[in-house]
């Protein structure tokens, strides 16, 4: 075997593996599991357009203002949180520890974020969810769910981000989304087994 073919063998080999290897490192970063959002990583910007919104400063807000700010930095979170609970996706800590809760929930007699701020403390964590839905929480949530949630506040509901509080008018336009994107998952990209 000459030496040009030789070499030509290696570099060809040596490229597939760099290929694998790179498409493998993606896939690990688009499947890292999901750990954790917070509201408060968007309480500070929440507060600005509620600032420059009524016209006070800081300084000025009263605790109803906060309370408003806290409910806009935990929209995105309590609607996702909800879509789950209403899809029969809870997690065993909220079906076990507050019931009647969830069933609030549900029948839609709290919001989203009367029920994320009170019983999940501002966070959304993996307990949150059943062990069911986690392969898709995992796949979606960082990786398409924050650019899919803003780009449906911007041109279906006309709205910015972190400028409203949850309402059942605006969860159903996220729904849809959730229900499109869990769907496309389940055809799509659910792993075998799941």
């Amino acid at each position: 075997m000459s030496i040009i073919i030789l070499s030509s063998i290696v570099i060809a080999v040596v490229v597939a593996a760099i290929v694998a290897l790179s498409g493998a490192s993606q896939c690990n970063k688009r499947s890292q599991p999901f750990e954790l959002d917070k509201a408060e990583w968007q309480y500070d910007t929440a507060m600005n357009y509620y600032c420059k919104e009524t016209g006070k400063t800081p300084d000025d807000l009263t605790q109803e203002d906060t309370d408003i700010i806290w409910e806009r930095a935990c929209n995105h979170l309590s609607v996702f949180l909800t879509w789950a609970t209403m899809k029969g996706y809870c997690g065993k800590v909220h079906l076990d520890e507050e019931p009647e809760a969830v069933r609030l929930l549900v029948d839609r007699k709290i919001t989203g974020t009367d029920f994320f701020i009170k019983y999940c403390d501002c966070k959304l964590l993996r307990e949150d969810f059943s062990e069911t839905i986690l392969p898709f929480v995992d796949a979606y949530y960082e990786s398409k769910y924050l650019d899919e949630y803003t780009e449906a506040t911007w041109n279906k509901l006309q709205k910015e981000p972190l400028t409203f509080s949850f309402s059942w008018e605006s969860f159903e336009v996220y729904a849809k989304m959730l229900d499109r994107a869990h769907r496309h998952w389940k055809f799509w990209e659910k792993p075998v087994g799941s």
